[in-house]
């Protein structure tokens, strides 16, 4: 998990994985990347005793009247939302997205849908297609030793790539990076939903001579959730560093952002644990996650359904963007979806951060 994204690592809830870490709550709730953000685990045993010995001196000096500051919060509102701790916010993104969130099985295929329109289609790869896809994979083998610390350093959500590209700091951009972080769990969660339910094996499982340079991941080849969340986060940024408006090199920011959204997904192929279709699907239902979590934020954006029947074809960013019918994509109806209080308090907070 990034340690920009706030990711921490009290008592395992953090660790490593892409949704949530490993062990502990976080890997269950998927939440992990906000858990220990901003509530601590507690003191340390000195502290604690030093705080209790203290409290007992000082008690009899607080006075009998409450606070001038005791009445009520306020009721359901977003006003309180600075108050809470980022993993309390995180629960109320994911709660706010999935509850529009619903997907069916369909002719070997999975419909996901958000607030009953269609999202997207994925038809399940047939075994012949697998094989030849495993050509490829071998292929990306030789880049292996040049693309290891790459490889290994984004196992978990790589937000701080993205940060490099667009100089983010902690200081400046909190709540941008907490909506990065968001984006990235609401899209692992669809990840896997479409990965159970189309149950595709992994590449050194049809093909012995992959031999994947890292564990091969318990959960469905297709679609790559690494390729799910660098999308969707591209899609977000796009939009961020566009209403900023702070950019003078805006377009070859957007430009690399794909790329680095595309090389996230390669890497998996070259590491041997993913297909090239993998990224291919997990590239569509990022753009279209994205698009949703700009709607929740109170954008009106262009926002069409998507079909993937996936084609025998290597996987980049310039043909998914320019050529989708190369992999087999194609676009459906526009729809519309409603906003969320709790994403545009985010999104109100993300633009405030525009650099000066």
């Amino acid at each position: 998990m990034s340690a920009l994204g706030g990711v921490g690592g009290v008592g395992g809830v953090g660790g490593v994985g892409g949704v949530g870490g490993v062990g502990g709550v976080g890997a269950f709730t998927g939440i992990g990347a906000f858990l220990g953000a901003d509530d601590p685990a507690g003191y340390s045993p000195i502290t604690t005793l030093g705080l209790q010995t203290t409290a007992e001196g000082l008690r009899h000096l607080s006075g009998l009247q409450l606070s001038s500051n005791s009445q009520h919060l306020p009721f359901n509102s977003c006003d309180n939302m600075a108050r809470w701790g980022k993993w309390v916010r995180g629960s109320l993104y994911l709660s706010d997205y999935l509850s529009g969130l619903s997907w069916e099985p369909a002719d070997n295929a999975i419909i996901i849908k958000i607030d009953n329109n269609l999202l997207i289609s994925l038809k399940r790869p047939n075994e012949t297609l697998l094989t030849e896809q495993c050509t490829l994979v071998r292929n990306y083998a030789d880049l292996r030793a040049d693309r290891t610390a790459e490889i290994t350093s984004q196992m978990g959500f790589p937000t701080e790539y993205f940060a490099m590209l667009l100089g983010l700091t902690l200081g400046q951009h909190k709540k941008t990076i907490e909506l990065i972080t968001a984006t990235q769990v609401v899209a692992a969660h669809t990840a896997m939903i479409a990965k159970h339910m189309l149950a595709i094996r992994r590449p050194d499982q049809v093909d012995g001579a992959i031999l994947p340079m890292i564990m091969t991941p318990s959960h469905g080849s297709f679609p790559a959730a690494h390729a799910v969340e660098a999308y969707a986060v591209l899609t977000v940024l796009e939009s961020v560093i566009t209403q900023w408006g702070t950019l003078a090199d805006l377009e070859p920011r957007i430009a690399m952002l794909r790329g680095l959204a595309e090389r996230i997904s390669v890497n998996r192929t070259v590491a041997g644990v993913h297909y090239p279709i993998d990224s291919w699907a997990g590239a569509a239902i990022g753009v279209a996650v994205g698009r949703v979590v700009l709607r929740r934020c109170g954008l009106c954006i262009d926002t069409s359904s998507l079909t993937l029947e996936a084609k025998n074809a290597d996987f980049n960013s310039t043909d998914f963007f320019k050529f989708p019918e190369r992999g087999g994509l194609s676009k459906g109806a526009a729809y519309r979806i409603d906003e969320k209080d709790s994403f545009k308090w985010l999104w109100n907070q993300v633009i405030a951060e525009k650099q000066a």
